[in-house]
């Protein structure tokens, strides 16, 4: 396993032991995601982690790194309930953001997404 992918792994796997938000942002992500029609109306926190936990448990989900200006962020995408999920994470594994990716095949082909593999390939 080289560094990278040891640093991605590292970041997921804190993220499945604690769910951690930047101070104010789980309320206002949740919020949006029923704004946007994401998640049902009426769905709470514990819902949307839910989600975010199976997204990043899936062993066939699919692992980017995600780079914006000087920073990298470690990045996992799910097909959940027929529609595209993605959880992004800081380098530390705190949640970024999770949100559903309505043009999946234009979305990922950004050249800021770098595919790693396969979860299940990535934990071996």
């Amino acid at each position: 396993m080289n560094n990278e992918t040891a640093y991605v792994m590292s970041a997921i796997r804190s993220a499945r032991r604690s769910l951690r938000w930047r101070a104010g942002k789980a309320d206002e992500h949740l919020a949006k995601r029923i704004r946007l029609g994401h998640l049902p109306r009426g769905s709470g926190l514990a819902e949307y982690e839910v989600l975010i936990h199976r997204i990043l448990g899936e062993p066939t989900a699919v692992v980017y790194l995600f780079t914006f200006r000087e920073n990298v962020y470690p990045t996992v995408v799910d097909t959940v309930a027929n529609a595209v999920w993605l959880v992004m994470l800081d380098r530390s594994g705190g949640i970024e953001t999770a949100f559903l990716v309505e043009q999946p095949q234009d979305y990922f082909a950004d050249p800021r997404f770098e595919r790693l593999g396969l979860l299940q390939e990535l934990e071996q």
